[in-house]
């Protein structure tokens, strides 16, 4: 293999970008795979993709840092429009090369699986195809505030340590190695970039405005038009799952599209349970294989009629269900949309109604049935699937779901044991008829399975500030609520004044076995330090959940046919990743909960270091002068 390293220039006054490109030592034409982000492939290329798709001698690879990451000139401000402008000009650079066969795609998951969305809304000629895993397609409801409650433990965690740590590693190495004055400068990137810092402009923006929407891949989706492939999980616990939205809005766009006689995109999504990293499994990997060999390779290459039989025959959406060293079944479908779905007798919203003495049935609540209250006490009365292992693989591997919220500070409605298996695959809403003694307060909701053994399994969450309760109509449906979080329509709520809260549970695939019950917690967010982890509303309050026929609360579930090639048997307990099992925290036999994960006046002092931080980095921002930054005439350079 040729490896190749430098700066690509994006234009006069631009910055350069650092590279490292790789291609198969024989003589040829090759397709290239772009991987590009803040991560450092333009230093440090993912050896596994090298390895694989160079390796094979098949591809050309390049990795390419966005602007003001690694040893890359200017300033990170997540992912700003120039990013995508960036990556059209390397993929333009990429093409008239000489080794090229003019055709590029790009690769990665995760960060280098975002870019991939906005350099393809450049719509650069030259790239051919995008295969993102674990993207995120709204950067308010997705991950940034879901519900309208700050996630604080991703966004602290990535803009403090994740992102500009490869700034620091890879600078002072690369400038001894003789980047004298490029990747010096470029080493500053993380004090440069702190006014622009994701989590500092995160508390700037509490609400769903013209900046988020221009961070957000969904808004412009109609310009995507190359061929997709995407790998999304439900229990991702760094991006979750909610983007598959944006499946459902590309399959709308195309049925639009096809009334008009426009060309549609061509796009296909494997969806399954797990982590951030099943993008990266090996089942995963054989179908991406397929996609690039039929976008990539010339049509006279050997493997080009194998990839192209097969993209042919492939589903547009693959289910992988239960994984635990491999999927345990796969559901081929032919789209995701909710409409398209339950109109072909796929999908059908399934309402159980919330009861008195912890009951969720299918039969409605009566008339002046007695109300469920509950104590709602932040930073104590929550729960959720920490692991250490997923801030550090260094760490212990190991769920903390046994800290179950305690007696009288969440509420829980339970179903009968089931008669019959019964497949949920979509999203859910929890429409709660609610009252509370405090001007506002959050939701949080578990869903849960509790099996015959007596162990309770974790399913899915979702997330609601009530105050931030109205609802878009012309976006949501019977299962998902679609917030405006808009700051006009924000209401505050008025004690003893019932008010429907529509709370959306994030896009989930659970069968629940005959003889297993379902469970739908609500609680106050999770505090504990994991990947997902909330600033609540800080006043505790006393909330009351009202079900009654005048108040009918419920749990509208997506219940779709099961599949003949399901596993009847239930999975070993704790074998499928990020399904974490305990002893059942209702049962009268079980041990008393643990029950703190941080108390409130230490949630608040956090809360109040994190703004004078970002009061601080904003005043220093405006108080920094900017400085010219001249080329050091040793340095290699490419101009695009």
């Amino acid at each position: 293999m040729i490896t190749e390293t430098g700066y690509l220039s994006m234009g006069d006054g631009e910055p350069q970008l650092k590279y490292t490109l790789v291609r198969p030592a024989a003589a040829g034409t090759y397709g290239t795979l772009f991987e590009y982000s803040g991560y450092d492939p333009g230093s440090n290329p993912d050896a596994t993709y090298v390895n694989r798709y160079v390796g094979s001698g098949k591809f050309a690879y390049i990795g390419v840092n966005l602007r003001g990451t690694g040893c890359s000139e200017g300033t990170f401000d997540f992912f700003q429009p120039a990013e995508g402008k960036d990556g059209a000009k390397v993929i333009q650079w990429v093409t008239q090369r000489s080794w090229s066969n003019g055709k590029v795609a790009m690769i990665g998951k995760s960060y280098p699986g975002i870019t991939q969305l906005f350099v393809a809304g450049e719509q650069p000629a030259g790239l051919v195809a995008i295969a993102p895993g674990h993207f995120y397609a709204d950067a308010y409801r997705d991950v940034a505030r879901p519900g309208g409650i700050v996630n604080k433990g991703f966004s602290t965690l990535w803009s403090f340590v994740a992102r500009p740590s490869y700034e620091l590693q890879s600078g002072p190495r690369e400038t001894a190695d003789g980047d004298q004055e490029l990747c010096t400068e470029a080493s500053t990137g993380m004090v440069r970039g702190a006014g622009t810092n994701p989590f500092v402009q995160l508390l700037q923006h509490p609400y769903d405005d013209a900046l988020v929407r221009e961070r957000s891949p969904y808004r412009i989706l109609d310009r995507i038009k190359v061929p997709m492939l995407a790998t999304l999980s439900w229990q991702d616990e760094q991006l979750a799952s909610r983007q598959t939205h944006l499946l459902s809005e590309l399959e709308r766009l195309n049925r639009d599209r096809r009334a008009k006689g426009d060309p549609e995109t061509d796009w296909w999504a494997t969806l399954t349970g797990g982590d951030h990293s099943m993008a990266r499994k090996a089942f995963q990997y054989a179908d991406q294989d397929k996609f690039y060999d039929f976008y990539l390779l010339d049509p006279a290459h050997p493997h080009y009629a194998a990839a192209q039989t097969y993209m042919a025959n492939r589903a547009k959406v693959r289910v992988a269900w239960e994984y635990t060293t491999a999927p345990r079944w796969l559901t081929e479908l032919d789209g995701w949309d909710e409409t398209g779905r339950i109109e072909g007798g796929q999908l059908t919203p399934w309402a159980l109604s919330l009861r008195s003495g912890n009951r969720l049935t299918e039969a409605p609540a009566g008339a002046g049935e007695a109300a469920t209250t509950y104590n709602y006490t932040p930073g104590v009365g929550s729960q959720g699937i920490s692991n250490p292992y997923y801030g550090s693989p260094s760490l212990p591997s190991r769920y903390m779901w046994d800290q179950a919220p305690p007696d009288g500070t969440a509420a829980h409605f339970t179903t009968a044991p089931f008669t019959e298996d019964r497949t949920l695959l979509g999203s859910a809403s929890l429409d709660l008829w609610l009252r509370s003694t405090a001007p506002d307060t959050d939701l949080q909701v578990t869903l849960t399975e509790v099996r015959p053994d007596g162990q309770e399994v974790y399913v899915q969450k979702g997330w609601l500030r009530a105050s931030q309760r109205a609802l878009d109509p012309a976006r949501s449906t019977e299962l998902l609520p679609y917030q405006t979080h808009q700051e006009a329509d924000v209401k505050p709520l008025t004690p003893a004044e019932p008010v429907l809260a529509r709370v959306e549970i994030f896009p989930f695939g659970h069968v629940v076995r005959a003889g297993s019950a379902l469970r739908v917690w609500v609680e106050a967010p999770t505090v504990l330090p994991e990947l997902w982890s909330f600033v609540p509303y800080p006043a505790p309050a006393v909330n009351t959940v009202l079900h009654d026929a005048a108040h009918p609360s419920r749990l509208v579930l997506p219940l779709v046919p099961n599949d003949s090639n399901r596993v009847v048997a239930l999975p070993a307990c704790g074998a499928v990743i990020r399904q974490p099992c305990r002893p059942d925290p209702a049962s009268v036999s079980a041990a008393e909960p643990v029950v703190p994960e941080a108390p409130t006046p230490l949630l608040l002092l956090v809360i109040a270091a994190v703004l004078a931080y970002a009061v601080y980095r904003r005043t220093a921002r405006s108080a920094r002068s900017t400085r010219s930054i001249h080329l050091h005439p040793a340095v290699p350079r490419r101009t695009l």
